[in-house]
């Protein structure tokens, strides 16, 4: 290697190192919602309520979710004038109707009885950016001149109260409304071994949906089997047309299935939603109850219960551990096959370059030896992973979380960056010399030093590189602390799990062996391509720890330098004809995608593969359109948010070094369903990155052995465990979970 790539090398390196303690980039939140939609109004002749909506730039209101009642107060629906707005190919609704800048609504009234109050709901998002919650606002008229008069104005139907279009259950508060658990008494009992009575009893003019009620056992060995449903009685409703409903009281049969002798209690939890005649609906709703059971007529096998139809709905964890019911080898095979899915996700690819690097570092590398290599990689990672399951599940303690440290991040980025300095030449990973001179009677030492330090590799890789919790993963932890023979059971379904795991690594390893070319320049070319590889690990890990404008520009530094210094390397080593005019293409490509990360971190951008977005549009460009969540740190936090929430709650656990994590924030949380079906959540973010005592005692309230992970809870604060799930869910996924909770 020329003196002039060993500085173009040593400049790159020392950019990177010299970024690795930069602090994050502050991002723009968006305007609160009053601001964005300013709403005041007037009173016109007497007779008619002039509503005024200004919205500042980039803000627009759907049409359909306008909303005008009255309290004490008839507002004349049919003489209701809004004007025409535009129409638009909205990401969350599809093709509306939608208002901008301004828009004026005549609100014509009648039947004016003592203190009238105008009520009006709305919703709007910012272009390319969030989509607010539905609005609600109360005019109190009883100062103004208005000319009718008389009896107070008949109560509105629970249709132009209801709900912001999306089934959520929202609701204009009143003083008259019962409290749901008044509303709606709910209760259950066992007739006898094999059958429950769930029985609600609901207050004068209230009603519950039939649709809308489902039922889930909480209690491991209980299964419940398809509601028997007495006779309902067919309404007109005015949100969902003719429906089935129930008045007074209704009671409901429920078949029960067990497999575990000598429960004597269940916990059952009632799902349900209902409405007050003509009045408002009460959002989606859950309770939990204890029944005591009488001894089961017959037992059913565990696997009738997983296959059954009506068995209860589990969250992706607990049907996973339900598969610890089953034999010892099956359990191996079925968590060796979770390996091998596993395997597939960003977690697991790092491990590919980090493996492969090591085995073309070594000299001449046979076949034999390259598969012998890849595997003592993968058991000490494979061990690593198992001793890692196992002291989580019985102390309580994430080893992997705890090796996310800034210190011990930047230290296993210079690792890779030592050897990516071997590969260039720059000098051999060997003994020193007086220590092979001492050694020299032992033939194998060599040998036996380089399966070491590729054990090392394993034991880190499996520590820092891939800290991300899957369901099996968190399945396997739960088991493993929740039983006697846990850690026995649970570290064999780990180690078999990260045997599944390691397979593709072996295949890839041993691929490196094979395919190796001969000594020579082009030996030393590949060698340099594997260098430029771990030094990209290498900003890979400090994106963990760095500000993603740094890191781009980081990565545009090393793509100019391997742009020049590959080139000419290839060159030195006697590449010519058609080859060099791929390293001539490749430098060019690269240089230009170089320069233009380089100048979009510059420009404060972070995103690797389109770095120029948005800087040199010539204005401001619109803030990219994402979930915003509300960051908590204990449970004290949590507790405050569902009580002060007349929403669902979606609770997310994120760490800076969790790439599963990074990766839904950059795919699933920007995908603009989500971020409409988000809108009708309360969205909280648990930030467990720094893993101090209260993160850990947050992630210990709710059996969170590390993220990602997300909980869920109804409106009244009652866990949804059925909807709960660890690692990467798309937007398809989180999607579908959405729409049951609201629906």
């Amino acid at each position: 290697m020329n003196k002039l790539n060993k500085l173009i090398l040593i400049w790159a390196t020392g950019w990177l190192l010299l970024h690795s303690v930069a602090g994050q980039a502050a991002q723009q939140n968006p305007p609160p919602p009053d601001e964005a939609m300013q709403v005041s109004y007037r009173v016109i002749d007497g007779n008619q309520i002039e509503v005024r909506f200004e919205l500042i730039e980039d803000v627009y209101l759907y049409r359909h979710a306008l909303a005008f009642t009255g309290e004490n107060l008839m507002v004349d629906e049919a003489a209701l004038f809004i004007p025409a707005g535009k129409e638009k190919d909205d990401p969350a609704f599809g093709l509306v109707e939608t208002y901008w800048d301004e828009l004026i609504v005549r609100v014509p009234f009648s039947s004016v009885g003592e203190n009238p109050v105008l009520k009006v709901k709305y919703q709007g998002c910012v272009e390319n950016f969030i989509c607010y919650p539905p609005q609600r606002l109360s005019f109190d008229l009883s100062a103004e001149p208005l000319l009718s008069s008389g009896a107070p104005a008949p109560i509105q139907p629970a249709g132009s109260l209801l709900n912001s279009g999306s089934g959520s259950g929202g609701f204009f508060g009143g003083e008259q409304l019962l409290p749901v658990d008044q509303a709606f008494q709910f209760e259950t009992i066992a007739l006898d071994g094999d059958r429950l009575m769930a029985r609600f009893t609901m207050a004068p003019n209230i009603y519950l949906y039939k649709d809308q009620i489902q039922f889930s056992s909480f209690t491991n060995g209980v299964s419940l089997g398809k509601p028997v449903f007495p006779q309902a009685v067919l309404k007109d409703d005015p949100e969902f047309g003719l429906v089935d409903v129930y008045y007074d009281v209704v009671e409901i049969e429920l078949p029960i299935s067990r497999s575990k002798a000598g429960l004597s209690q269940m916990d059952i939890e009632a799902a349900f939603q209902g409405c007050e005649d003509g009045k408002v609906c009460y959002p989606p709703t859950a309770q939990l109850v204890t029944v005591e059971l009488p001894p089961a007529v017959t037992l059913v096998q565990t696997e009738d219960l997983l296959d059954s139809e009506s068995a209860v709905e589990l969250s992706e964890t607990e049907v996973i551990s339900q598969v610890f019911d089953r034999s010892v080898l099956l359990i191996l095979l079925q968590f060796f096959g979770f390996g091998l899915l596993l395997s597939l996700t960003p977690c697991v690819f790092p491990m590919i370059p980090i493996l492969s690097g090591l085995i073309v570092g070594q000299k001449n590398p046979s076949t034999a030896k390259a598969f012998t290599l890849s595997v003592v990689y993968v058991l000490a990672m494979a061990l690593t992973y198992t001793a890692v399951g196992v002291i989580a599940g019985m102390a309580e303690v994430n080893l992997q979380a705890l090796f996310q440290t800034p210190w011990i991040i930047i230290v296993f980025s210079l690792v890779f960056v030592l050897l990516a300095l071997s590969m260039f030449g720059f000098y051999d990973l060997q003994l020193p010399a007086s220590w092979q001179s001492k050694l020299s009677g032992i033939s194998n030492r060599q040998k036996s030093g380089s399966y070491a330090g590729v054990a090392v590799m394993g034991l880190l890789s499996a520590l820092i590189v891939g800290p991300c919790v899957a369901p099996p993963l968190a399945a396997a932890v739960l088991f493993i602390s929740s039983t006697d023979s846990g850690p026995v059971l649970g570290g064999l379904a780990l180690f078999a799990m990260s045997i599944g795991m390691g397979v593709p690594l072996i295949a890839i390893g041993t691929s490196a062996g094979k395919w190796m070319p001969g000594a020579g320049g082009w030996m030393n070319v590949v060698k340099s391509f594997f260098g430029i590889l771990l030094l990209g690990m290498a900003i890979w890990f400090l994106s963990r720890i760095m500000p993603g404008d740094t890191i781009l520009m980081t990565w545009g530094v090393l793509l100019i330098a391997t742009a020049v210094m590959w080139h000419q390397h290839a060159k030195a080593n006697g590449l010519s004809g058609w080859v060099m005019s791929l390293f001539d293409a490749l430098k060019v490509i690269l240089l230009v995608v170089g320069i233009a990360q380089l100048l979009g971190g510059m420009a404060g951008k972070e995103d690797p593969f389109r770095p120029l977005q948005g800087v040199f549009s010539g204005g401001a460009t619109a803030a990219e359109q994402k979930v915003n969540f509300k960051t908590i740190k204990s449970v004290d936090d949590l507790n405050r948010e569902i009580q002060q929430s007349n929403r669902p709650v979606f609770l997310d656990f994120y760490a800076d070094w969790c790439v599963e994590c990074i990766r839904m924030e950059k795919t699933t949380f920007k995908d603009p369903q989500i971020v409409a079906l988000a809108a009708e959540f309360t969205v909280l973010k648990a930030d467990v990155t720094a893993q101090d005592d209260e993160d850990r005692a947050l992630m210990k309230q709710f059996g969170v052995v590390g993220p990602p992970a997300s909980l869920f809870f109804a409106a009244d604060g009652t866990p949804l465990k059925a909807r709960n799930f660890f690692g990467y869910k798309s937007a398809g996924e989180l999607k579908q979970t959405f729409e049951k909770i609201l629906n």
